[in-house]
């Protein structure tokens, strides 16, 4: 960390938006909207720089997997925080003094990825503890989220200003209860809508690539549902939670190895 101090980093430059968009409008035709309400803010940019957003569905919905595939598609590098269980302020870093003493996450993030500019993908921020003892999550993000704190944060470990500016916060939620106003306020909260029937096909197609790239199998393995497998899935997902779609093409997938 002591050999980032008062070293430039670089940021990361704007993508082709034209192909960003193509690319994730192919994976969730469904949340088209929100794809163009995002990137419409990157347009004027010469590097990425996504304003704090929340995106706000129900469960199943695709919602974490879009903000990890947004943040690869731009190209910037990014951490996944699950929130449930996130119990005080450690976000904001702890002082080196205590034996547990760590950065807070920005700076954590800046120091691993080399850049000015990384990203991280709060995950389900309505379920943080809302004890106030040693701090509290929803408080300790209020300072990364204003550009006129977050470029001069003074993090308790480092012990120095640092310019958090050029973070790119995404976070999700299944329901804005819990979140306090100030926090919803310095978001722009994007409701993240449900995948339809129609949309099946796609879905199903980018899941069986999803399950060959976990299993180490190459993409072009991945043969799209036949019109049999289509239609059985279909009388069974009329649209709704990705992971219960996920599940029957898995069972489909089973039944395609017993059958050859």
């Amino acid at each position: 960390m002591d050999e980032l101090a008062g070293k430039a980093l670089p940021l990361v430059p704007v993508p082709d938006l034209t192909l960003a968009r193509t690319t994730l409008r192919t994976e969730f035709p469904y949340a088209t909207d929100v794809i163009d309400r995002i990137l419409v803010d990157l347009a004027p940019r010469k590097h990425v720089r996504v304003r704090p957003t929340i995106l706000v569905g129900s469960p199943g919905s695709g919602k974490s997997r879009f903000a990890r595939r947004l943040l690869n598609v731009l190209n910037v590098p990014h951490d996944v925080v699950p929130c449930d269980g996130i119990s005080d302020g450690a976000f904001a870093g702890t002082a080196r003094r205590w034996s547990t003493g760590e950065p807070s996450l920005p700076v954590a993030l800046i120091t691993r990825y080399r850049i000015a500019g990384p990203g991280a993908v709060l995950d389900e921020i309505e379920k943080v503890g809302t004890s106030r003892y040693n701090g509290q999550a929803h408080d300790a993000l209020l300072a990364f989220l204003e550009q006129e704190t977050a470029c001069r944060f003074h993090d308790p470990y480092v012990q120095a200003p640092c310019d958090l500016s050029h973070v790119t916060w995404v976070m999700t939620a299944n329901s804005l209860d819990g979140l306090s106003a100030p926090l919803r306020d310095r978001c722009k909260v994007i409701s993240f809508p449900e995948p339809k029937g129609e949309h099946l096909p796609v879905l199903a197609h980018q899941i069986i690539l999803d399950i060959l790239a976990e299993q180490g199998l190459d993409r072009r393995w991945g043969s799209p549902l036949d019109e049999i497998e289509l239609e059985a899935v279909t009388k069974a997902w009329p649209g709704g939670s990705l992971r219960r779609l996920r599940r029957m093409v898995e069972v489909t997938l089973g039944s395609r190895t017993i059958r050859h």
